[in-house]
């Protein structure tokens, strides 16, 4: 059998592919870990939160995992700490687009894409 998408640390919940976990309505998205040495191995953080408290966890998952949703154009370089930072990758929770053209700003975009996504699952969990 192919190994799980992913594994929920705490209550050891598994999606089996990635279209699980991002359709997941009990996954938030609460920030981004970049990697200022190597693109692509930043990670997004996600609170897994089920009723009632049973879990509540927090996991990673790597940058790369997400890539293909995005289509825009690529960054090789890095600005960060530089006069054009703004710096949002300083802080974890800090989850707005970058207007710089820097390989970080690409994992921003993602961000907004993944935002995107687990809303509408929420959205659709009303209705």
């Amino acid at each position: 059998m192919d190994e799980p998408f992913k594994i929920c640390p705490k209550c050891s919940h598994q999606w089996h592919t990635r279209e699980d976990f991002l359709s997941d309505p009990g996954l938030v998205i609460i920030g981004f870990m970049a990697n200022l040495d190597e693109f692509g191995k930043g990670s997004y953080l996600f609170n897994h939160i089920l009723p009632r408290n049973k879990c509540n966890g927090t996991l990673g998952v790597y940058v790369e995992d997400f890539m293909d949703l995005y289509e825009g154009p690529l960054y090789e370089d890095l600005h960060y700490g530089t006069e054009e930072c703004f710096g949002h990758c300083a802080r974890v929770d800090d989850l707005q687009r970058c207007k710089v053209k820097c390989r970080n700003a690409v994992a921003r975009e993602i961000v907004q894409i993944l935002i995107e996504k687990l809303s509408a699952n929420k959205k659709g969990q009303k209705g």
